[in-house]
């Protein structure tokens, strides 16, 4: 078998912070055939991505992409390029469509470009274009964008290892400490809970989650844990205020002082995820934390790691029409956990 060697590599990704990470198993099986086992990432979010890579070894130099997001020579990203051009990458992978991300990897001189098909341009601009329908099997695994994975039928006919069971996003030490002394005195289970996403149709509402969740508390008992991002705190505050289940269970997490650091090491603690289609569910797939997540719709459903256990309404309905009983079965079976009688 001959071994794959790509040099000086640079990954491309884009979009919501949690569409970045979906690609963080491909960057790590890319980086263990680049330079020192490393791959450096230009990134949409680069300060967000720093913090959630500062403990994996395989990630490089995080690089700010947003100049490149509409890249035009001489007139918009010309000094992102130029700072590309002088790292002196020999391979470049865009795990996105954007075709802006392509002509910028092409200027800055980076000899071998592989990449994602969107438009037809990109055939001029990259040395092996991915079609958007190639990846086989795989397709299923990605929701809506089963383009993916062609990235991934890319990746594993290099010989490489696409290894789904090992986390890609790992806790800091000093983290680790703080949260087991958050968790020391609740009772397990310990279930991480977010309810909130910025799209309404991906949004649990408030009664219908606080139905299920006070049963799932009689029935599996344990702790649940509020967490997302800042942008959740009045949604999670008022649900907060709407419990009327047994005291104690729920428990918020953020207390109005977020910190992401902090939370990668509560998802690699926790036991199991329950929340809707978000960044904080592709975190917990990428700390290999068991999932339960309520998706908008079937086809949005993501398989890509294996221990994710999807719930969706029927056609044409919304969250609130999934019957309690189905996400406390599905939540139950991704806990191992045996239902306690209702009361």
């Amino acid at each position: 078998m001959k071994r794959v060697y790509f040099g000086k590599s640079l990954g491309f990704v884009s979009g919501g912070i949690g569409d970045q990470i979906y690609h963080l198993t491909q960057l790590r099986a890319l980086a263990n055939a680049s330079l020192n086992g490393k791959i450096d990432i230009a990134c949409i979010h680069p300060g967000p991505i720093s913090i959630l890579l500062s403990n994996s070894a395989w990630a490089g130099r995080i690089i700010d992409a947003r100049p490149l997001r509409r890249y035009m020579p001489v007139i918009r990203g010309t000094k992102t390029v130029a700072r590309i051009r002088r790292a002196g990458y020999e391979s470049g992978f865009i795990l996105h469509r954007s075709t802006s991300f392509k002509l910028a990897a092409m200027a800055a001189g980076i000899r071998y470009r592989v990449g994602l098909y969107g438009h037809p341009l990109d055939q001029l601009s990259l040395t092996e274009t991915l079609q958007a329908d190639a990846g086989g099997d795989r397709r299923a695994l990605w929701g809506h964008r089963p383009f993916i994975a062609a990235a991934d039928a890319w990746i594993t006919a290099q010989y490489l290892a696409l290894d789904d069971h090992t986390p890609t996003i790992l806790p800091a030490p000093d983290m680790v400490a703080t949260v087991a002394d958050f968790l020391a005195d609740l009772p397990h289970p310990i279930t991480i809970v977010n309810l909130f996403a910025a799209d309404p149709a991906r949004r649990w509402s408030l009664d219908h989650a606080c139905a299920t969740l006070k049963t799932l508390a009689h029935r599996i008992g344990g702790s649940l844990i509020l967490n997302a991002g800042p942008d959740a705190a009045a949604y999670h505050d008022a649900m907060l205020e709407t419990w009327d289940g047994p005291a104690g269970h729920l428990i918020d997490s953020l207390q109005h002082t977020p910190s992401m650091a902090r939370d990668i090491a509560l998802y690699h603690a926790a036991d199991g995820y329950l929340g809707v289609d978000s960044f904080t569910a592709n975190l917990a797939f990428n700390c290999n934390l068991p999932a339960t997540v309520l998706f908008a719709k079937a086809g949005d459903s993501l398989r890509y790691k294996p221990a994710i256990f999807p719930v969706f309404p029927e056609s044409g309905k919304g969250l609130d029409s999934i019957a309690p009983d189905d996400i406390i079965g599905q939540c139950a079976h991704m806990l191992k956990a045996d239902l306690r009688l209702p009361t």
